[in-house]
């Protein structure tokens, strides 16, 4: 039995999670807890105040997104500590990676 996952280009499909956000899921960690991500904001999109249980790394592709207090560019990667909540808003279209091994938990939300 193989556990590698292989999701070519074409099948990795953008869907809309919350205005101007889209996840394209590649792929659900066991158990059902935690996901890793392809993250598309537009301009001007806020994903509102959340937490990652199990923490969350995201590394910049393309655009300019405030995580927090902090400001990301492309290349920039950036590790949030297991509890930690923060909000996200897009200040340039943006593109990023981001692995949530714990999942995302709203129920935060300020």
């Amino acid at each position: 039995m193989t556990t590698t996952t292989f999701l070519p280009k074409q099948h990795q499909v953008l869907e809309t999670v919350a205005p101007g956000i889209e996840f394209s899921f590649l792929r659900r960690h066991g158990g059902g807890q935690g996901l890793t991500a392809l993250v598309r904001m537009e301009k001007g999109a806020h994903a509102r105040h959340h937490n990652h249980p199990g923490g969350e790394e995201t590394y910049l592709i393309s655009g300019k997104l405030r995580v927090g207090e902090r400001v990301l560019l492309p290349g920039d990667y950036l590790w949030t500590a297991p509890g930690e909540s923060h909000e996200g808003y897009a200040q340039e279209e943006s593109i990023f990676f981001v692995v949530l091994p714990g999942g995302l938990d709203v129920t935060d939300a300020r």
